[in-house]
């Protein structure tokens, strides 16, 4: 006995020396099979990938040409999944389809083959007498390859080539060539498998009351994308869809999706899960279930509860979140202290929605978070005035936003540029050391807690401008991720200027899809900059000489114009006191002509050519103008007789006896003959 009790106080030592772990969370696998998915092929023809998503087509072709007949076997280009999805997969015949065009040549008959490599074995199809002629002009090659049933193990690969045996040209002219084309919008060639690409897997739920936390993992070599771009992605409990939009996390290299679904009884109690995920419109809809015991209890909470990560959210759901800009800029001339300077006001308004909302939200209500998994976008912030109490309880207090905006004054760059995938500096139009002043604020639209709700940032800087300087002032500002932060951007710019200060030669360059006008009144230019749904990866550039010369300022300009036109209105007006006018006030059309390119802000040189222009034509036509009709002359003490012309009735002194003598009259310049 007492050779047991130290044995048995040791083991029970023992015992409690022995590290204890939490009990992980339930995760079930429910799905899926392999089925069938048409594969875009992408990328470079030594290093070309393939995806099943026409999303990832760029807007430029890959191409691969001969141009010489060729008489061995040539590769021509290799797509592969780097790795591939690991499961089984049934016998079926694989669709290969590329473009292709024949250039020069009446066609080109060709013998090729597609080789299919997965985990060591090889299928091979091949062309045959009813695809080996390819006419001249554009089509497709198509080859079906024969693939027998499988299994495909973790960390392989899929391999497609695509090689050519021969080569030869019919009719072939200078330059003859077949070019094989790939990987864009306007020349979608793929293959059509049947593979497995995802799996499902859901995670024990966990409830908050009534609410019940319901996640789903989507497991895929294409990552992000799939959860993206699938068809549709649907997650259900007790046969009823769950709505709303779910709160997306990492799961290592995956997304997981957690949805809140509100029970509608208390305790203990059995829910069937469902997910069921459909790849591409017109395959299969992949699904699969699961049974899960769930408690829950009325906290009195009337729902509408949020999932809340104790992980950062994901800034993307690899589609991306729209984006609202809108920039209001004014530049105005300023005098202090004798000196003049031109200054540019700027209040830029970003409103962001879903994924990267959330994630701002998120960053809000943990600022001071010192997790060192968090990205360096969150992190850098510090607690400041926030106590613990006010961090992570769901709510964005004043507060937390409160140090969110006055930190951005200095974490700004590091913030956007790395966290919201916006250039700052390129925003703005300038290095933020260059300002006067940058100030940011939150606009929460009505919603304060941590969900899905979208917001506004606003951004107000001044800075100083050097005159008459052509100067970029707004340029393409967002940086283009492997998973897009933007889906697309809803662009609006407006500019105005004081009436001493011009934006001179104001241009947009870039994306065609950009709408600009600019307008001059006395009072001032006014710049509107329009873009709807602007792809995120669009360059363009607004560039302006700003300036506060008179010649060039709104203001000094239209009274220069409106004196050059008076001047030479009242100039031409005293040239035809005696003349007809007729001609000259046809001409006077040529004013609203004037005014216009002064209105449609033409460069102030332009402005003065044409109003130059105009009164020039006016003096030329009074100096042309013949005199009017029975016009009285002023009255001539003299002794010479007087005749009146029959065609105008204007009085004509002759001032000579020779006779018969001829004159012209001095009215409508008719030749008068004088014979007695």
């Amino acid at each position: 006995m007492r050779t047991i009790r130290p044995l048995l106080l040791c083991v029970i030592l023992l015992f409690s020396c022995t590290p204890a772990y939490e009990a992980q969370a339930e995760t079930v696998e429910i799905c899926c099979d392999s089925g069938p998915v048409e594969l875009h092929l992408l990328g470079p023809a030594s290093s070309g990938t393939m995806s099943p998503f026409d999303a990832e087509l760029n807007a430029e072709s890959e191409e691969v040409t001969i141009s010489d007949a060729i008489a061995q076997q040539q590769e021509i280009a290799v797509w592969k999944i780097n790795p591939a999805w690991s499961g089984t997969y049934p016998s079926s015949t694989w669709e290969f389809s590329i473009e292709y065009e024949v250039a020069n040549a009446g066609g080109a008959q060709i013998n090729a083959s597609v080789s299919v490599e997965i985990s060591g074995e090889t299928f091979i199809g091949t062309t045959d007498q009813s695809n080996s002629f390819l006419p001249a002009g554009s089509g497709k090659l198509s080859i079906d390859i024969n693939v027998e049933a499988g299994s495909i193990p973790s960390s392989t690969e899929i391999s497609v080539t695509l090689l050519a045996q021969t080569v030869v040209f019919s009719v072939p002219g200078t330059d003859a060539g077949l070019t094989f084309n790939w990987g864009g919008v306007d020349d979608d060639s793929t293959i059509m498998a049947d593979i497995p690409i995802v799996d499902l897997l859901i995670d024990e739920p966990t409830s908050e009351g009534m609410d019940v936390y319901v996640s789903m993992v989507v497991a895929s070599p294409f990552g992000q994308m799939t959860a993206a771009h699938a068809n549709s992605l649907e997650l259900r409990v007790n046969n009823g869809v769950v709505t709303g939009d779910p709160i997306e996390t990492s799961s290592g290299q995956f997304v997981r999706l957690t949805w809140t679904w509100r029970a509608v009884v208390e305790g203990e109690q059995n829910i069937t899960v469902e997910g069921s995920i459909q790849v591409q419109s017109g395959t299969p809809t992949l699904s699969g279930s699961t049974e899960f015991t769930i408690s829950t209890f009325d906290d009195g909470n009337d729902g509408g509860g949020t999932f809340y990560p104790t992980e950062e959210p994901l800034r993307t759901d690899g589609g991306g979140s729209p984006l609202i800009v809108n920039m209001e800029l004014n530049l105005n001339n300023t005098m202090q202290d004798g000196d003049q300077y031109l200054t540019l006001e700027r209040t830029i308004e970003l409103t962001v929605d879903e994924e990267i909302a959330y994630w701002m939200r998120w960053g809000m209500d943990n600022i001071g978070n010192e997790d060192p998994s968090l990205t360096t976008s969150l992190r850098i912030f510090n607690s400041g005035m926030v106590s613990e109490d006010d961090r992570r309880n769901r709510v964005i207090d004043d507060v937390e936003k409160s140090e969110f905006e006055n930190q951005m004054v200095n974490l700004a760059v590091t913030y956007m540029n790395e966290g919201m995938a916006l250039e700052l500096e390129e925003l703005i139009g300038n290095d933020v050391m260059n300002l006067e002043k940058i100030s940011f604020s939150v606009d929460l639209l009505g919603e304060d807690k941590v969900t899905p709700h979208p917001l506004t940032l606003t951004i107000k800087t001044e800075e100083i401008l050097g005159g008459n300087n052509l100067t970029t002032l707004v340029r393409n500002f967002v940086i283009v991720q492997p998973s897009p932060i933007w889906s697309g951007i809803d662009l609006k710019i407006m500019i105005e200027t004081g009436i001493m200060a011009s934006l001179t030669g104001a241009s947009i360059g870039g994306d065609d899809s950009l709408e600009f006008t600019h307008r001059r009144t006395p009072f001032g230019e006014s710049i509107e900059i329009n873009a709807q749904n602007l792809e995120p990866g669009a360059t363009f550039s607004f560039t302006a000489m700003p300036t506060n010369n008179p010649l060039n300022a709104p203001l000094s300009l239209t009274l220069i114009t409106l004196g050059i036109l008076a001047g030479g209105f009242w100039f031409a007006m005293r040239l035809t006191k005696k003349k007809r006018r007729s001609a000259l006030w046809i001409e006077m059309v040529l004013i609203p002509v004037v005014l216009l390119t002064l209105y449609l802000a033409y460069p102030p040189f332009t402005v003065g050519v044409i109003a130059a222009t105009a009164v020039t034509m006016w003096i030329i036509t009074a100096i042309a103008s013949p005199r009017r009709k029975g016009l009285a002359v002023d009255k001539i003490e003299t002794t010479f007789p007087i005749i009146e012309c029959p065609a105008c009735s204007t009085p004509n002194p002759i001032t000579t006896d020779e006779r018969p003598f001829r004159m012209p009259c001095s009215g409508c310049g008719r030749v008068l003959k004088i014979v007695e």
